[in-house]
């Protein structure tokens, strides 16, 4: 009984360290933000949510200060994240944004590839692919990538908008 009582206390601690680093977050604190969430880490390191609020986080800072630290730490929790939930996408796909806005979309193209393996019919990653892909001048696969996105949800405008705007280009 003892276990699971210590494993309500951590998550609960856990909890408010997350909820401390969205309050830093929204104050534009952003060092202060990814130590709360740091600190999470270290107190419930088997917890793929946490490992990608850390991976996002250190994600974000190193898009402004291109810091190997930064790189690193969003690395590895990006891996943790993956190792510790496999079959959740969301891992995949938010580091896939991180090659990709740096204009790396080869490396975003093979990471985003994990979300789309575990989530086939999600429209979103079919419009990232796309997206990647014409930004990479690869003008057919992404024609095939918005095409499998309208296929999946009719609704979403962007797909459709993809496609028009790849008209006539070879």
């Amino acid at each position: 009984m003892i276990l699971p009582a210590r494993q309500a206390l951590t998550d609960l601690r856990t909890t408010d360290l997350l909820t401390r680093a969205q309050a830093e977050q929204n104050r534009l604190e952003f060092d202060a933000s990814l130590n709360a969430v740091r600190q999470a880490a270290v107190l419930n390191p088997r917890d793929a949510r946490v490992q990608q609020r850390l991976a996002e986080g250190a994600r974000s800072l190193w898009y402004f200060r291109n810091t190997d630290a930064l790189k690193t730490e969003a690395e590895t929790a990006f891996a943790a994240a993956k190792r510790l939930s496999p079959s959740w996408p969301k891992p995949h796909y938010e580091h896939a944004r991180m090659y990709a806005f740096r204009q790396d979309y080869a490396r975003g193209l093979t990471l985003l590839q994990g979300a789309i393996d575990r989530d086939p019919n999600n429209a979103a990653y079919w419009l990232e692919r796309a997206r990647y892909l014409e930004l990479a001048g690869q003008t057919a696969q992404a024609r095939g990538a918005y095409d499998r996105c309208l296929t999946l949800n009719r609704n979403v405008g962007e797909c459709r908008d993809g496609l028009e705007a790849l008209e006539g280009r070879p």
